[in-house]
């Protein structure tokens, strides 16, 4: 299942309340590093970039899939993770405050949140109870996961929560396998800014 192409164990503890191993990397020391290492890979924009392409997806039962389309020119913030996620889950919050900061500071910016969940009941319950920042999707089937991680530079086996940057022109230029913290809006901002 994409659960267990992308999560063994997602939820694991360790017995002194560190981090699992995968997650150590988005833990920052400071907000300097943090703001130096946001993007795991980037790429250019334009002629020798890496053009996006969206993994095939299935319909959401209950979400209207005409709801809330893209705006033109404006950049995508996709980000894969999954109800069963804790990390992914616990971050919503943030992506909700910074898609309403970026706004306000100018950023034409929408929000793609790509469901890699198995059962429709679990997405669908979790919808009905939550806002998220963003427009749903849903993973057609788990065989698309591997090849869509590896078309965008990340490892077939990567944990999730993963961020990708898609500028205005439909271009990937940032890549990032993990969760984000308050600590990563300067880094994100400037980014997109080009600041």
């Amino acid at each position: 299942t994409a659960a267990a192409l992308t999560l063994t164990g997602c939820e694991e503890k360790k017995a002194d309340g560190e981090a699992p191993s995968r997650f150590a990397s988005v833990k920052r020391d400071n907000a300097t590093k943090a703001a130096s290492t946001f993007c795991e890979k980037q790429y250019p924009a334009g002629e020798g970039g890496k053009r996006f392409k969206a993994p095939a997806e299935r319909p959401i039962p209950g979400v209207d899939a005409s709801a809330n389309p893209p705006k033109a020119g404006a950049w995508r913030w996709v980000n894969l993770w999954a109800t069963w996620c804790h990390p992914c889950v616990e971050e919503m919050g943030l992506l909700a405050r910074w898609k309403n900061s970026l706004t306000a500071d100018g950023v034409n910016i929408d929000f793609e949140l790509w469901s890699l969940d198995d059962e429709e009941a679990a997405l669908t319950g979790w919808l009905k109870k939550t806002t998220l920042p963003g427009r749903p999707r849903w993973l057609r089937a788990h065989e698309d996961l591997a090849p869509f991680l590896e078309g965008i530079g990340a490892d077939a086996a990567s944990a999730i929560p993963i961020h990708a940057l898609v500028d205005g022109n439909g271009n990937l230029r940032c890549l990032r396998v993990g969760a984000v913290h308050d600590e990563d809006y300067g880094a994100v901002k400037a980014f997109l800014t080009g600041a």
